[in-house]
């Protein structure tokens, strides 16, 4: 006991470690480099929690939820903190060049807890045993508070130039979106549970370029910095029904994502510098501006999901999400670029899916999940054979490693540490485009304990 406290102790001091270093980083992680982050406000990312695999809408248990659909917090009974990092490495092929990458970041950090919890008991006599029994339906609220990145920013370019005279141009972009959310999840008796929360959305966008010309003594410079400070509100809610068919168990979920009030200051500085040797010299600063806010928009958004669970050994979890990008305006850096609708299938697939001990088992089994994810992205480029949507797939497998040990009353507490890697194929090579293919580890903690509840003693 006392040495599974010190590991989740010192799991809890690393993971505070991680997130301190992510605050202080708030305006984006190295979480990405592509090329197609350079258009709009990043790479939207799709944060999930890892345990789910593509299950956005319908997984929902005693320690787990989606943070897709708010509702799936209605059947959460312990408190549950939730910590995941991952590691990229990822090649990018465009006509005849290839360049690689390594990096990663925090993909989220989320505290659920139970706020409100009322049984509703009532008496009945049972016929068949002959005694007297007590129905008990449960009601109740319960929250999550998370931080998660919603986009990531991550490029660099460099075009070169002989005519009229030598000169080279790069063009790099960092930084991301992030957002603060508070969910509630209302459980409405056995069956139906309704979701709503409500997110700060926060961030910078920076994007540089560097115009250099090369002579006998010297390097001019000329450099370019545009920045764009966001803020606005999102706003969710969800629903998820739940029902028991002899062996199987099914659900349906669902859930809608709006965004409001978003807003945009961009701040533009550009100088002309010298270099001798390791020596810089500013010239001159040309231009050092800051826009009034512009008010702009980001999609809507809305996804269904049906999980089907036979007893407790293994479900199947289909998911659609659908977000709206047509009806978008420019955003700062797109030079009026327009989207598509982005729509994304998952399936996942998962073994021995409970968060609990099965009744009858010595030992908690391990979850396995495989899956996979076919999105037609929001990215469409005209060519000279039409319009050539960017499509983008995805496959996945991970387990999870369970730590059990025992509450003061002797009931168990059950932690995970979760490890997923996936695969993800982007774009093609074809009509000057680029094609993308990485490696994604996860590594998820799921910590279980019990806080805001009463103890009773006799």
């Amino acid at each position: 006991m006392k040495r599974t406290n010190i590991r989740l102790f010192i799991i809890a001091l690393m993971t505070l470690g991680f997130s301190q270093g992510f605050s202080q980083s708030a305006s984006g992680q190295n979480l990405t480099f592509s090329p197609y982050s350079n258009f709009g406000l990043g790479e939207w990312l799709g944060t999930n929690l890892v345990q789910n695999g593509s299950n956005l809408h319908t997984r929902s248990s005693a320690y787990s939820y989606t943070m897709a659909n708010p509702a799936t917090l209605g059947n959460l009974y312990f408190t549950t903190f939730d910590f995941g990092g991952s590691f990229k490495s990822s090649t990018i092929m465009a006509g005849d060049q290839t360049q690689t990458y390594r990096g990663g970041g925090m993909n989220y950090f989320n505290l659920a807890f139970r706020t409100y919890n009322y049984y509703h008991r009532i008496p009945y006599f049972d016929s068949i045993a002959m005694q007297k029994r007590i129905k008990s339906t449960r009601y109740g609220i319960n929250s999550a508070i998370s931080l998660q990145p919603l986009t990531s920013v991550g490029y660099k370019y460099a075009i070169s130039d002989s005519t009229p005279f030598i000169s080279k141009t790069t063009h790099s972009g960092y930084g991301g979106i992030n957002m603060l959310e508070l969910a509630n999840g209302f459980r409405l008796g056995s069956h139906v549970h309704l979701g709503y929360s409500i997110g700060r959305v926060f961030g910078q966008i920076n994007d540089q370029t560097i115009f250099s010309i090369p002579d006998s003594t010297n390097l001019n410079v000329l450099e370019d910095l545009k920045s764009v400070l966001v803020k606005g509100t999102q706003q969710k809610v969800g629903f998820l029904v739940d029902f028991k068919l002899d062996s199987t168990y099914h659900s349906f979920g669902g859930s809608y994502q709006m965004y409001s009030g978003m807003m945009g200051e961009q701040t533009r500085f550009t100088r002309t510098m010298e270099l001798f040797g390791s020596f810089i010299s500013v010239v001159d600063t040309i231009t050092n501006l800051t826009s009034p806010k512009k008010s702009f928009q980001l999609p809507n958004s809305f996804g269904l999901g049906y999980q089907f669970k036979y007893r407790q050994a293994w479900t199947v979890a289909l998911d659609y999400r659908q977000q709206n990008w047509q009806k978008i305006d420019v955003i700062y850096f797109d030079a009026e670029r327009k989207y598509n609708v982005r729509k994304d299938y998952g399936v996942t697939f998962t073994l021995h899916p409970n968060d609990l001990r099965v009744q009858g088992r010595r030992k908690m089994q391990w979850p396995v999940r495989v899956g996979a994810v076919y999105s037609e992205t929001q990215y469409a480029f005209n060519t000279s054979t039409g319009n050539v949507p960017l499509i983008q797939q995805r496959a996945f497998v991970g387990f999870g490693i369970p730590i059990v040990r025992r509450y003061y009353d002797n009931s168990s507490l059950t932690s995970l540490v979760h490890v997923q890697l996936d695969y993800v194929q982007r774009g093609t090579t074809n009509h000057g485009l680029a094609q993308e293919k990485f490696f994604n580890v996860t590594l998820g903690l799921q910590l279980g304990d019990m806080w805001f509840q009463r103890r009773k003693f006799d």
